[in-house]
């Protein structure tokens, strides 16, 4: 038995090492390159038949990345020399004396010839051999307090393209550079391209709208080979969001393309499709490869320095979005659409996504209010329920848009690793004029009362044209609240988070339990909101605030600070009441005080 174990074991490592070693007589080996060698390249030009073009080393780039080269050579060929090298064309395998050389995958811009660098195969194969260690946990970092605070549309992108405003260099004649990858866009206004379209480049993406998915070519049967146009698809349904490139190398089921990063994300979990190309369109930058998702066909798995691979066969995991809009008009329109589960790009499209939905019916400019209604459903979790309303003069979509992707974004960068979100409900009312009043004053009808009596106090709103408005709210004073000094704010939703935030009033969740709680109990900006407590020492139990702690007990809690479901504050709230929504954006806090008396 012991005979037979061995020997299979040795059969499998010989068939494992035979493998390894047919691959690497199929590529050709870079040492070997060298100026005035000839060989061919395939690509899609047109539909999905696989076209050939000829090139000529000009030489070895050395060190152009960390232990990386590059070849440059000199494409030709009918097609090629009126298309020059295009957007789309990353990835096109190359080849000498049959054997694979590598893939196209930078470009000159403006070049009067199609000079390109081709990554080496054998690099691209390397980087994703193996497989490292689990990273560390990552941290939680969630407070969904921080959603009521301004975002800026950059904060939706990683870190290293937000700190230059999502906008990169422009290209220079003289320098080789990674060629861009066409973002093909259907079911978009060109408005918000437009707007979007400066952190799109930023990303190495160049957007060609009204592009979407369409029907396959019945002899096409949906595989993947060398050359062939694919897609990474990053929203799907009612509107459609496609990256292409093409087909480097594929091995068993592992697909090669790119020869350059997408995003260089790592290990993701991407949708990877079959397209099919409309046609080249040539420019004198850099010609745009104009294509169509057709197969789905399986999985990005890495997305790394030299390229991309992905899994044939295998399934992503998208999130549905549904996105019902009442127009001003009092229509309603529904969009149903899919969006990739990506801890950066997931926000920033719902952003993308959203501001598009609402710009299709409604204004993209002037005095409106949004209401805004998001569900999400996260798995083994109560419904995450956020409310919010936005009212501009000039930019209401563009908020409304970021106060929809904020929750996504949050949950996504919460840290909590079991966090799956299953879907996205989206409800949003328009209404075609500004609504926004501010908290003037208030005024009340006693200065002191008795526990159980009530104090009748008298809001005061200012609206943006000057007009004055006046609402009466009945306080009930506590039966049991011991006499003396009494504060009571009033205030609307983000003024009451802000205010809690800098008196070290937040809570900061150390479960998904806890978070998905205390997402559903933030306060709303539609409405006002009244606290009556004391500047005393008190403690914050797993988000909830307890008055009037014995001494010992506080004591006990203060000694216990670093727990994350314990924290002592410096403010005791013995009441809360949430008022009705009004039709307004309020803004505004005010304290007034009472005194208690037996």
């Amino acid at each position: 038995m012991k005979s037979f174990s061995r020997g299979a074991a040795m059969v499998v490592c010989l068939f494992f090492m035979t493998g390894l070693f047919a691959q690497s007589l199929s590529f050709f080996p870079l040492e070997q390159v060298k100026p005035g060698l000839k060989g061919y390249g395939k690509t899609i030009f047109e539909g999905s038949q696989v076209e050939r073009f000829e090139f000529e080393v000009l030489g070895v780039l050395k060190n152009v990345g960390p232990k990386q080269d590059m070849i440059l050579a000199r494409l030709t060929g009918e097609k090629v020399d009126r298309t020059g090298v295009f957007a789309g064309m990353s990835g096109s395998p190359v080849y000498i004396d049959d054997k694979l050389l590598g893939a196209v995958a930078a470009a000159f811009p403006f070049s009067k010839e199609p000079i390109a660098g081709i990554t080496p195969i054998q690099q691209m194969v390397d980087i994703f051999k193996e497989r490292p260690a689990n990273s560390a946990p990552t941290t939680v970092k969630a407070d969904p307090r921080q959603w009521l605070k301004p975002v800026e549309l950059a904060q939706l992108l990683p870190p290293s393209l937000a700190a230059s405003g999502g906008v990169r260099n422009e290209p220079s004649a003289s320098s080789l550079r990674q060629i861009a990858t066409p973002l093909n866009l259907s079911g978009f206004s060109p408005a918000v391209i437009a707007q979007f379209t400066p952190q799109f480049r930023a990303l190495g993406l160049e957007p060609v709208s009204g592009i979407g998915g369409m029907a396959a070519d019945p002899g096409d049967d949906g595989r993947l080979e060398p050359g062939s146009t694919v897609a990474v698809q990053l929203v799907r349904g009612d509107m459609d969001v496609s990256a292409t490139g093409t087909v480097t190398h594929v091995s068993g089921n592992n697909v090669y393309a790119f020869g350059h990063p997408f995003l260089s994300i790592g290990y993701t979990d991407l949708p990877m499709s079959k397209a099919s190309v409309i046609t080249v369109i040539p420019t004198l930058m850099v010609s745009m490869k104009v294509a169509a998702t057709t197969h789905s066909v399986g999985t990005i798995k890495q997305d790394r320095a030299t390229g991309v691979m992905g899994i044939a066969g295998e399934k992503s995991h998208m999130i549905p979005v549904h996105l019902r809009l009442k127009t001003s008009r009092n229509e309603v329109k529904e969009l149903n659409y899919e969006v990739v589960n990506d801890t950066f790009l997931t926000p920033f499209l719902m952003a993308f996504t959203v501001q598009n939905g609402i710009v299709s019916s409604e204004r993209a400019i002037g005095g409106q209010t949004l209401q805004i209604k998001c569900s999400i459903t996260v798995k083994d979790q109560p419904k995450i329920l956020f409310e919010n309303s936005v009212s501009d003069l000039a930019s209401s979509t563009a908020f409304a848009a970021i106060a929809a992707a904020s929750p996504v974004h949050f949950l996504l960068n919460s840290g909590f690793e079991n966090l799956v979100m299953e879907k996205i409900d989206l409800e949003i009312n328009a209404v075609e004029q500004t609504s926004e009043a501010l908290l003037e004053k208030v005024w009340q009808d006693k200065l002191e009362a008795r526990p159980g009596e009530e104090v009748n106090i008298t809001v005061f709103l200012r609206k943006p044209n000057g007009e004055m408005m006046a609402e009466k709210y009945p306080v009930k004073i506590p039966e049991d609240i011991p006499p003396g000094p009494l504060k009571m704010m009033i205030g609307d939703g983000t003024s009451f988070e802000k205010s809690d935030a800098e008196s070290e009033m937040e809570f900061v969740p150390t479960t998904l339990q806890q978070l998905v709680r205390a997402i559903n109990n933030l306060k709303k900006n539609d409405r006002f909101y009244i606290r009556l407590y004391r500047d005393q020492p008190g403690a914050l139990i797993g988000g909830e605030a307890l008055p009037d702690l014995p001494p010992s007990l506080l004591a006990l809690y203060k000694s216990e600070k670093t727990s994350g479901d314990v924290k002592t504050i410096n403010k005791v709230i013995y009441v809360e009441h949430e008022l009705s929504a009004t039709s307004f954006v309020l803004s505004g806090q005010k304290v007034i005080k009472v005194n208690v008396k037996r």
